[in-house]
């Protein structure tokens, strides 16, 4: 008869039968096992907090950190760290053994050949429990602190948290994690040039997020991989109003490995580091973020529209989505405080033919972080090419010849940041960043005749500041200027400049629940190089408030 033990026993070798514990021994491993067996932690939990030469970590919402549960007493026996509980659960198992009584030597006797020869069991192999799978949400440990803002300012809720390593999950298991924002807003723009309307807009617009993050922990070492699904509600992007409202869309989509506070490579869809931060405005396809456009606006002179900050950020944001554009990069972090990302760009714009274009890229970028003081800069070069480089010239020779495109576009520019944080009441940084774009045609001609080939500069700085507790105000101006190549006169080119400033005020409900308030000003100024083409400049203002609650 064959008896089976319990998934926890399996660890451990079968002890041989013996008489109960005395009394006494049982009281004493009762009383050892319950003092100790509360504070030992449960199988895979050993690593859940980085070493004391690792990064602290803190969640981004305010809610408190979980209580763990409290370990069954069999886990004492599956346990391999040798802890009083495992020695006070062996006890339990190893009862006292009676003194030896003197008992008289038996004589000997010849070997019947009626007694039986004695079989020996074989042993049986020792079986290891298999290891759970978790499924949790994802709480304070996750999410790497090392003073990366005041507690719910722009830069604590920041999404690539100084360039640390996030989510952190120190067992194998799938984390859950998101976010739901709603913004409702109005805008007015005015408008100086003849003939020119100026526009109204009443708007609602949000995006909800959920994160599930499936991990391989062995001590330092793991694989991750992480999808972000986004239901849009609405969002403002450039000329197009809401063209995702009512749909499904996908942010991240990764899959990474290395060691954690040491190193990884990563690959698939996702943002690089920050270099240029805005503060509590500005936010990223919001009206404020926009400012005095002129898309879509009939009979704007020249067709001239204010400029859009440059922040490093031509292979920041994601690589738009519908096209087999991605990006891999390595990180490392050799000290406490300084680390580096090198990022690549390969892809294409249309991988249902050879007809679309070919893009290559890197950005470089390290940070420098001292906690109240963060020195972030990077660089980037990015160059688009055609799919199908040659093309059959009939008028080259009797019977013509192979000659190649001219066609390509370079993106390329550098910039960075200094940021304080004066934990908990204020923080503050400086950013300033310049960029340019090189458009040529197929023939080796300025594309737009020069429009579309510029310089960007971008200057600009925030303060945020916690008047009292769970309240917030914030300030931030940023100034934008930018020249093309189109030349009508010989003295200056097409220039546009743009000003952008927000005051904004934010509350923290129940310590879950932010709420948000963001007024918004901004003017921007057209000199075309064509004297024909009036000077006129547009003004943007704007407010609105959003609420956003973080899981």
């Amino acid at each position: 008869m064959v008896v089976l033990a319990s998934p926890a026993s399996l660890a451990a070798k079968p002890a041989k039968a013996t008489k109960p514990p005395v009394a006494k021994a049982k009281k004493s491993t009762k009383e050892k096992g319950s003092g100790e067996m509360a504070s030992t932690p449960a199988p895979g939990m050993e690593a859940s907090k980085p070493s004391s030469e690792g990064y602290k970590y803190e969640t981004p919402s305010p809610a408190p950190p979980p209580t763990p549960d409290p370990l069954p007493t069999s886990a004492a026996v599956a346990s391999p760290s040798g802890s009083q509980g495992d020695k006070a659960a062996a006890a339990t198992a190893s009862p006292e053994k009676e003194p030896a009584k003197d008992v008289p030597p038996a004589a000997d006797k010849p070997a019947s050949s009626d007694t039986p020869t004695p079989v020996v069991a074989e042993e049986l192999p020792v079986l290891a429990e298999p290891q759970p799978v978790y499924v949790e949400h994802l709480g304070p440990t996750a999410y790497p602190g090392k003073l990366r803002g005041i507690y719910g300012g722009s830069m604590w809720l920041e999404p690539s948290f100084n360039g640390l390593q996030w989510p952190y999950m120190a067992r194998s298991g799938v984390g859950v994690s998101g976010s739901i924002w709603i913004d409702n807003g109005y805008e007015k723009i005015t408008r100086d040039a003849p003939q020119v309307s100026p526009t109204t807009m009443w708007l609602q617009q949000g995006r909800g997020v959920l994160r599930v993050t499936p991990t391989y922990a062995s001590g330092q070492f793991f694989i991750q991989g992480q999808i972000e699904l986004v239901g849009n509600l609405c969002q403002v992007q450039g000329s197009t109003i809401c063209s995702d409202a009512g749909t499904f869309d996908t942010d991240d989509l990764w899959i990474r490995f290395g060691r954690w506070n040491s190193w990884d490579m990563k690959a698939g869809r996702f943002e690089a580091w920050e270099l240029y931060h805005t503060g509590m405005g500005l936010d990223i396809n919001t009206l404020e973020r926009l400012g005095a456009t002129n898309l879509s606006v009939q009979n704007a002179p020249g067709g001239f529209d204010a400029p859009q900050f440059y922040g490093v950020n031509y292979l920041h944001d994601r690589p738009k989505s519908g096209m087999g554009i991605g990006y891999v990069a390595f990180h490392a972090y050799p000290t406490d405080t300084l680390r580096f990302e090198v990022l690549g760009e390969l892809g294409t714009d249309n991988s249902r033919s050879n007809a679309g274009h070919n893009l290559l890229g890197g950005r470089p970028s390290v940070i420098l972080d001292l906690g109240w003081l963060k020195l972030k800069a990077g660089a980037e070069y990015e160059q688009q090419t055609r799919g199908t480089p040659q093309y059959f010239d009939a008028a080259s020779g009797p019977s013509g010849a192979m000659a190649e495109y001219k066609y390509k576009v370079t993106n390329k520019g550098f910039g960075g940041s200094a940021q304080f944080v004066f934990d908990p009441y204020v923080e503050f940084g400086l950013n300033a960043a310049m960029g340019s774009q090189a458009s040529i045609d197929d023939n080796g001609s300025p594309q737009g005749g020069g429009t579309l080939s510029f310089t960007t500069i971008s200057v600009g700085g925030f303060a945020n500041y916690r008047p009292a507790d769970l309240w917030l105000i914030g300030a931030g101006v940023n100034w934008t200027a930018q020249t093309d190549s189109h030349y009508v006169t010989a003295s200056t080119a097409d220039f546009t400049d743009h000003l952008q400033t927000f005051l904004a005020v934010q509350y923290l409900l129940a310590r879950q629940l932010f709420i948000k308030a963001v007024l918004g000003y901004s003017r921007a100024d057209v000199q075309p190089s064509d004297t024909g083409i009036p000077i006129w400049s547009s003004y943007m203002y704007s407010g609105r408030v959003r609420l956003m609650y973080l899981y």
